[in-house]
């Protein structure tokens, strides 16, 4: 519950929803003469999805608006390697609706949605790929 998306220590986005999936690669080596086939560990890639709750606070700033920039871009150059953002997710839970549960991963918005229902807070869905091994897991 009351989870977050952070950048650069600072909440962005209320998140109602996210998922991050992490793959390991395995390599086979068996060779001619084996009967069983064999691996090895390859490469942790990390991929994943979230729904952003997208509204005006109370600044008057759109909450979730710089996520969106990253693909809903004007630019001529399109997305660029800039685009990469290290995006913290935080979920609070426990006794005390502590913080200590995080997840860091340096990513690229691959897709993004942003819909509304009458009557409800507007939702933005993302999709990410993480470009290198996380920052930080925390699941305390």
């Amino acid at each position: 519950r009351d989870g977050e998306l952070k950048h650069n220590g600072s909440t962005i986005a209320k998140v109602a929803s996210f998922s991050i999936q992490s793959n390991l690669e395995t390599l086979e080596t068996t060779t001619l003469g084996d009967n069983d086939r064999r691996y090895i560990p390859g490469v942790v890639g990390y991929s994943g999805s979230a729904t952003l709750l997208y509204y005006e606070d109370d600044g008057g700033k759109i909450a979730g608006g710089e996520v969106l920039k990253r693909i809903f871009t004007k630019d001529s150059k399109g997305v660029t390697t800039d685009a990469k953002k290290e995006m913290e997710f935080v979920f609070k839970g426990g006794k005390n609706g502590d913080t200590g549960r995080r997840i860091k991963i340096s990513a690229y918005i691959t897709s993004a949605s942003i819909g509304a229902v009458t009557g409800d807070i507007m939702r933005a869905e993302i999709a990410f790929q993480g470009d290198g091994a996380l920052t930080e897991g925390q699941f305390d």
